[in-house]
């Protein structure tokens, strides 16, 4: 790495050090406070709330400190790499401050978010100049800034189950080969030892039993490769296949509302289901103005409150100011209990 990337990454990080110190813990035991509701339930029958990209929520494009996380941009290129082309192609629709206000999914650290209730994680992971980072196309956080505010958590809530979706990995030369996801899959067991959660007999697996375990973290990934590895969960065996995100708000609203009759059909409890309702921009079907558009999302938690109470839900996944308003939601439904609305936001 390059003198230049390097003070960047260093002042990144310093940021984000000042990103966590949040002090706001108003549901961090949420679980282990609700102890005899959940005993006896598996974590595919409550409603999990989860953070889309949980690792980028400081990037600002004022200062000239972001870096581009070079897998991303290698073929094929990721999602947000396509819109940063289509973007090069049209600067006169929309302004890089645009996309890189559409790149922040969040406002808080990952550990703001899982003392606020947050226990569903998305990361992307960039390996760039042989070192471990989280990106959104630009490089948010070191991974292992992310994952030790993830394991402090963790010992202050012993009780606490966290879901980690590790479904994107990029390098910077090319394809991982077996002894990168070896490396990759040693180091996150140093991160989180006996934490990690098995995946033998996951479809019987009550709060119970976890309790009872010293496990609190299941890892999940679609890649194929990784997931050959006893404590990393196969997405396409675990979960069933999620909808497709949307940008627009109307979208949202109608694919929540196939997707719940869809369940209703063929619900299955013994496999995790998600549902994102975050702000997802396709470049081969959405217009580059939409990034300009203002979300009206409370209106899609306004809609699964007026869900009968028997509605088959389980991982829903949002973003940015909207988390709070999915906690509390969440948190009704599990376990019928009802915030007070003079609560401060987050």
């Amino acid at each position: 790495m390059n003198l230049r990337n390097s003070l960047l990454l260093a002042l990144i990080y310093q940021i984000n050090l000042v990103a966590c110190s949040s002090s706001n813990t108003i549901n961090s035991s949420w679980m282990a406070d609700n102890k005899k509701a959940l005993m006896t339930k598996k974590l595919t029958q409550v409603i999990i709330p989860g953070s889309h990209y949980s690792n980028a929520y400081s990037l600002d494009n004022t200062k000239g400190t972001l870096v581009v996380c070079v897998g991303e941009t290698n073929p094929p290129l990721s999602n947000n790499a396509q819109i940063e082309s289509m973007i090069e192609a049209n600067p006169q629709q929309i302004s890089n401050t645009d996309f890189v206000n559409y790149l922040n999914t969040q406002t808080n650290s990952v550990r703001s978010q899982l003392n606020n209730g947050i226990r569903y994680l998305e990361f992307n992971v960039c390996i760039q100049s042989a070192n471990y980072y989280t990106s959104n196309y630009y490089l948010t956080d070191t991974l292992e800034n992310n994952l030790n505010q993830i394991s402090d958590f963790i010992s202050s809530n012993e009780d606490e189950i966290i879901l980690i979706d590790i479904d994107n990995i990029y390098t910077d030369y090319g394809s991982l080969s077996s002894n990168d996801l070896n490396i990759f899959h040693n180091y996150l067991q140093t991160k989180f030892g006996s934490y990690l959660m098995p995946k033998k007999d996951w479809q019987q697996l009550t709060f119970k039993d976890i309790w009872s375990s010293k496990h609190r973290i299941i890892l999940l990934s679609s890649n194929s490769m990784l997931t050959k590895y006893y404590d990393i969960w196969d997405k396409s065996e675990v979960m069933d296949t999620p909808p497709e995100a949307e940008y627009n708000t109307i979208k949202k609203l109608t694919m929540i509302q196939q997707t719940i009759q869809k369940e209703s059909v063929t619900a299955n409890e013994n496999k995790f289901r998600l549902l994102p309702i975050y702000s997802s921009f396709n470049p081969q079907r959405d217009s580059l103005s939409q990034l300009k558009s203002v979300s009206n999302d409370h209106l899609v938690i306004d809609y699964l409150r007026s869900l009968p109470a028997n509605t088959s839900l389980n991982i829903i996944v949002t973003d940015n100011k909207y988390n709070r308003l999915l906690v509390d939601y969440s948190l009704q439904k599990n376990l019928g209990i009802v915030k007070p609305s003079s609560e401060s936001q987050w």
